[in-house]
Parts: C-alpha cells; sequence; structure tokens
C-alpha cells in the first residue's frame, strides 16, 4: 500500500511488490490472482462484518439502520490505518484507474450478493425474490459511495454515508419527483 500511494497504482509493478515483501512474484499471484485485489486486500474482513452488522443486529433494528452502526465502526475502526480507508488518496488511487475501478465493482457485487442472501434467509422469500436483491443493492451503495462519489468532494465518506442512509430510511418515492408546471396564475 505505501507504494500504491507514493507512486499510483498502475505505476508499480508486481515485481515490485514482491521484492519490497521478499518473496517471488509467483508467491504474490498465490494470495492475489490480480495486482488489484492486494489493494482491496481486506474486502474479505470488510464483507464479514458487514454481513455480521446486518445478521446480528438487535430485535427490531432495521437493516437500514444495522448498515448505519458499520459504517460508524469502519470509520473508528479506521483511524490511524495504513491509510485511513477510504482517504481521500485512496479514492483518488481509485478514480484514476480503470483496474482499481473494475476490482471495485466486482467487489461490490459480491458484496451485493452476500447481503441479498443473509437479508432472503432472515425473510424468508423465495430465492430469487426481487426485495432483497434492491434492498442489497441500495445498502450497498451506501458503502459504495464512499469510494466512489467522494473521490473528489469535500465531504467525508462517513457524512455521505449517513446521509444516503437518511435517504434510504425515508424511502424513494419522495426523491427526484418532477415538479409539475407552474400554476396558470404565475404563468400570467
Amino acid at each position: 500500500m505505501p507504494l500504491f500511494m507514493r507512486r499510483g497504482f498502475d505505476a508499480v509493478s508486481v515485481a515490485e511488490i514482491a521484492a519490497a515483501a521478499g518473496v517471488a512474484e509467483k508467491t504474490v499471484y498465490n494470495y492475489f490472482p490480480v495486482k488489484a485485489a492486494m489493494f482491496f486486500d481486506e474486502a474479505d474482513s470488510v464483507l464479514a462484518e458487514l454481513l455480521a452488522a446486518v445478521r446480528y443486529r438487535a430485535p427490531g433494528q432495521s437493516a437500514v439502520d444495522a448498515v448505519g452502526t458499520f459504517v460508524t465502526g469502519r470509520g473508528e475502526w479506521a483511524a490511524g490505518r495504513r491509510p485511513e480507508q477510504p482517504s481521500s488518496r485512496f479514492r483518488q488511487l481509485i478514480a484514476g484507474s480503470p483496474a482499481l475501478q473494475a476490482q471495485q465493482r466486482l467487489m461490490f457485487a459480491a458484496f451485493e450478493t452476500a447481503l441479498a442472501q443473509v437479508l432472503a434467509d432472515e425473510t424468508g422469500v423465495q430465492r430469487g425474490a426481487v426485495e432483497p436483491f434492491v434492498a442489497a443493492v441500495a445498502l450497498v451503495g451506501v458503502i459504495r459511495a464512499a469510494f466512489e462519489v467522494s473521490a473528489g468532494g469535500a465531504e467525508s465518506g462517513r457524512d455521505m454515508a449517513a446521509t444516503a442512509l437518511r435517504l434510504l430510511a425515508a424511502g424513494l418515492s419522495g426523491y427526484a419527483v418532477r415538479p409539475g408546471p407552474p400554476p396558470a396564475a404565475a404563468q400570467a
């Protein structure tokens, strides 16, 4: 990660990473099938924490609230990490690399599938039902926004997540309602 942060993801070769780690290049590929997987090396633990936050939430707590708790907890966990994730630089590297963007899409698609299964199991709906899938996509979208939307913005990922969670909690039916034509009196 320090190499990526210093020089940019695409400017660092797997051979350089292997040399810095003191291992053979083949050894790196034994652990990471593609270079971009190294950048998102904590994806499995993040997914496990997300699923646990939803699966083991308190009785009466919504999935939206559980994801809010997860996001807050990840923010506290990330303080002082290598680097704090997702830091501004971390997000900029993703925004500047098609390889990282593709890996990120794969990562979040896996998150959506796993979360949809947890929600389907919990609600007892039939396999392939639309509700758990749509809910999972929306909830993972909250986390995804911290990586993608805030890449160039001033708002922190955690603040963006809070805004997104409020939107989901309120429901989307009142969002982006197209206004009608102005009343006739206003036109005159």
